[in-house]
């Protein structure tokens, strides 16, 4: 798992928490402020564990994401010269039927092409519901019963991937849904609470023991 990586707002909170916890400690160790300010460095403590978890658990989600990205393997060849020695692979495209695939050039023929398979485990779910149609359309035309047993047994096989894949690729997307209302959460706190410590922060600076 990556380590957890924070957001530029979030560093930022976390500096000015630490700031305003040494500083606050300092001036209650010295007796020259109120201890009532114990709450609020405890606030500040909690918050920044807060902070700690929601990026540990956002760093989790997203290397999550990633890896299942990176679960289609194209096995591309070209489709001229049928090798696969001389591919290099140059990006990736959207085609008409809205499916992510990864376009190649091949050196040896000189040109290039888009593979015929989704890059992507959403995608590809999408191409084999779309494959398994054809599949079981051409069941009610063939006359072979060798042949036509085989693609029986190819489809069920093929559903049988897909009842596996869906319900990770669905866990992945609440995942992804729910870690967008948290960020949004996540940012209106930070927001509120780095103003409040701002006024804090300035009520500490300014701060002069009575004569």
């Amino acid at each position: 798992m990556k380590q957890a990586e924070l957001k530029a707002t979030e560093r930022e909170l976390i500096k000015l928490i630490q700031f305003f916890k040494k500083r606050a400690t300092q001036l209650m160790d010295s007796g020259e402020i109120s201890t009532e300010h114990t709450q609020l460095t405890t606030a500040c403590e909690n918050l920044e564990t807060q902070l700690y978890n929601h990026a540990q658990n956002r760093s989790a989600i997203l290397d999550k994401r990633e890896r299942l990205n990176q679960l289609i393997e194209d096995n591309a060849q070209c489709p001229t010269c049928q090798k696969v020695d001389m591919l290099k692979r140059t990006g990736s495209t959207t085609t008409e039927r809205g499916w992510k695939c990864n376009t190649y050039k091949c050196r040896r023929c000189n040109i290039t092409f888009t593979w015929n398979r989704p890059n992507n485990p959403w995608d590809m779910v999408k191409f084999l519901e779309a494959y398994i149609a054809e599949l079981e359309q051409g069941i009610l035309v063939e006359e072979n019963e060798e042949l036509k047993a085989h693609t029986e047994n190819a489809i069920v096989q093929l559903n049988d991937s897909l009842s596996r894949l869906r319900p990770v690729l669905d866990t992945s997307d609440e995942e992804m849904e729910a870690l967008a209302v948290k960020e949004k959460e996540m940012d209106r706190l930070i927001h509120q609470f780095k103003n409040y410590l701002l006024i804090e922060k300035i009520k500490l600076d300014t701060y002069q023991e009575p004569e």
